[in-house]
């Protein structure tokens, strides 16, 4: 499939993994320069080299994008070298989060928003200069299948891609007049990282409440970052695209936490 990424200069977050390294593969395959983003040196050396192998071509620039000040200076080295970024995915985040009722401090919240939420308000603040000024970007969140009926485990999470969502939402109407789709991906359960410490009692809970009967692979997501990065997406703005196999809400999940005060997801 060709997305006709030719001479786009995309910069994907978190990409030493998981989504993001699908993501940066994917769109490398499909002609665009990718600026590899991840906190950590040697996975995001992994991804590009991947994306290299496979004739694309990548860079990496390692980034705290939680931090302002980094992801600043991530902006100035990746325009010095390609100009202004074409294509932003957000998809840097965490999964960490405890209930409610067992009233976390303070800290569990402020690490989700700022790597969930400020990272991606960061990205789209020091890429803005660069897309206005060419008059195009396309912008991707990921968001998460929590943001369609919460998950009651995880409330910092949950908040935090709701914000996402509505970063989403009000960047696309702001925007789109400038030549700028913002729009969000959200995946539902996927074979990554974050997944694989589930228990087979929960994993059997999810996968018999979804149509498709299994978890997703991470190029399903890729796919659809890449086509909202596409020219075949020109008309879609401020949309959340759900890919999660028409996953319906789990709503018992009492046996991962009765045992427990304070079970972490």
């Amino acid at each position: 499939m060709d997305y006709e990424l030719d001479n786009r200069i995309a910069l994907v977050t978190g990409a030493g993994r998981g989504n993001g390294r699908a993501i940066a593969n994917l769109l490398g395959e499909n002609g665009a320069t990718v600026i590899v983003n991840d906190i950590e040196q040697e996975p995001a050396s992994e991804t590009a080299e991947a994306v290299r192998n496979a004739g694309g071509q990548a860079t990496v620039i390692t980034a705290d994008v939680s931090d302002e000040a980094e992801v600043q200076a991530m902006f100035e080295e990746a325009e010095d070298q390609f100009g202004a970024v074409d294509l932003l995915v957000n998809n840097a985040g965490i999964g960490e989060g405890d209930r409610f009722r067992n009233k976390p401090g303070m800290e569990v919240w402020k690490r989700n928003m700022e790597v969930n939420l400020y990272s991606a308000i960061h990205c789209c603040t020091h890429a803005l200069d660069g897309m206005l000024g060419q008059g195009y970007g396309k912008i991707v969140n990921v968001t998460s299948i929590h943001t369609k009926n919460g998950i009651g485990m995880s409330p910092q999470y949950d908040v935090s891609k709701f914000g996402v969502l509505g970063l989403t939402k009000t960047l696309a109407l702001e925007l789109g007049r400038d030549g700028i789709r913002v729009n969000a991906v959200a995946p539902g359960w996927v074979e990554t990282r974050m997944t694989e410490g589930f228990d087979p009692q929960t994993r059997d809970q999810i996968t018999e409440l979804n149509p498709l009967g299994r978890f997703a692979d991470p190029t399903e997501i890729a796919h659809a970052v890449a086509f909202l990065c596409s020219p075949a997406s020109d008309y879609i703005n401020g949309h959340e695209l759900r890919v999660d196999g028409g996953q319906q809400p789990i709503d018992n999940w009492k046996h991962r936490y009765e045992d427990s005060e304070t079970e972490t997801e």
